[in-house]
């Protein structure tokens, strides 16, 4: 049996919890099942009770779960040495200021960035050019404390004029484009705030993405999943360098919504084949 608990993809069984927590007919299903599909947006506790059944699940969620956050993202870099700009973790503030007390300088040149734990979409991220600039972006830290989780990551900032490539994993598939600065002075570039979409510029770059996007997939099993990376661009031939991973991202430089779940249904049939199951035995509604 193939259960989906995606609300796009009917299968034999499809459950659509939506806030409901999982009941004992949810788990009597996901014990008869041969394959699970979830949703993007997939709750820990569906994730873990489906990975530890005996089922094939899609996506492969162990990673996001295993390495949460920004503070994670980098834990997850270091291990499988996956090339990524110099990141220092903080548990807060305090962290923070008492290492630059202790050795008598700061951890990074200026310009720097400072990026919230459990933020996304440019959310939470405070690029540092000045003193100034970080005593004000530690105030507004400090007083949210409380509030939200403490945790922070610093990072040297890469000189890659605002532009950032997006590769977008879906199954086998990475799709690749550039989010681009519409001004000069953009350092911090996301869609949502009004970033270029751009398929074609530096398509090498975008080659040498791809490769390391399907790094990503071999080493940690992610086949659903957006992956920022920026190049040092005053670099003659820059390789790319991992940003962030975001398990829930937006469509529009896919070409939309029916494009995506065009090519969701696509790698989900693929997947079903690889596991012996019918590809025909799950349908896009």
């Amino acid at each position: 049996m193939i259960l989906s608990f995606h609300p796009c993809l009917d299968a034999d069984m499809q459950v659509i919890l939506g806030d409901q927590a999982l009941g004992p007919s949810h788990l009597q299903a996901i014990l008869k099942a041969a394959a699970i599909i979830l949703p993007q947006a997939c709750p820990q506790e569906l994730y873990k009770v489906c990975a530890r059944s005996p089922a094939r699940v899609f996506p492969h969620y162990g990673a996001r779960m295993r390495y949460p956050g920004k503070v994670g993202q980098h834990g997850l870099f270091q291990e499988f040495a996956l090339p990524c700009p110099q990141t220092r973790c903080w548990k807060g503030v305090r962290h923070f200021e008492q290492a630059g007390l202790c050795s008598g300088r700061l951890v990074h040149e200026f310009p720097f960035l400072i990026k919230q734990d459990l933020t996304h979409e440019g959310d939470g991220v405070y690029f540092i050019k000045d003193p100034p600039q970080l005593n004000r972006a530690l105030d507004r830290l400090r007083a949210q404390e409380g509030s939200i989780p403490n945790a922070f990551v610093s990072q040297d900032y890469v000189p890659c004029q605002g532009n950032a490539l997006r590769a977008v994993i879906v199954g086998k598939q990475a799709l690749t484009y550039w989010k681009r600065p519409r001004s000069p002075r953009e350092v911090i570039t996301t869609i949502s705030r009004g970033a270029a979409v751009d398929h074609h510029w530096r398509p090498d770059l975008q080659e040498k993405g791809r490769r390391q996007a399907n790094l990503l997939t071999e080493k940690t099993g992610i086949n659903l999943a957006a992956v920022d990376f920026v190049f040092p661009l005053d670099a003659g031939d820059p390789d790319p360098l991992f940003l962030e991973i975001n398990y829930y991202f937006g469509r529009r430089g896919l070409g939309g919504s029916e494009a995506y779940y065009g090519f969701l249904y696509a790698a989900v049939r693929e997947w079903l084949e690889e596991c012996g199951l019918d590809p025909d035995g799950v349908r896009l509604v």
